[in-house]
């Protein structure tokens, strides 16, 4: 991901995510809990899950930025979006 892309998710989509309600923990240890895995093994497997959905957020809001930004531009200049 370009510095540019990386600053703006920082500033504005980070912090957001850090206090949104989409990733619940509790949920995820409930069903982590049925499996049969030493605890240290549990809470690993938690954090691959926490950095996968921060990656997957990451991913979706520079796919967002960009098509948001290569739509604005081809709207501005009056002319067809190019393919």
């Amino acid at each position: 991901m370009n510095p540019i892309d990386e600053r703006l998710f920082d500033s504005y989509c980070c912090p957001i995510l850090q206090n949104a309600e989409n990733f619940d923990e509790t949920a995820l240890q409930k069903v982590i809990d049925s499996f049969p895995l030493a605890k240290e093994h549990r809470t690993k497997l938690i954090d691959v899950f926490f950095d996968s959905y921060m990656q997957w957020s990451l991913d979706a809001f520079a796919a967002g930025l960009h098509l948001g930004l290569s739509l604005g531009s081809d709207v501005r200049r009056g002319r067809p979006q190019q393919v």
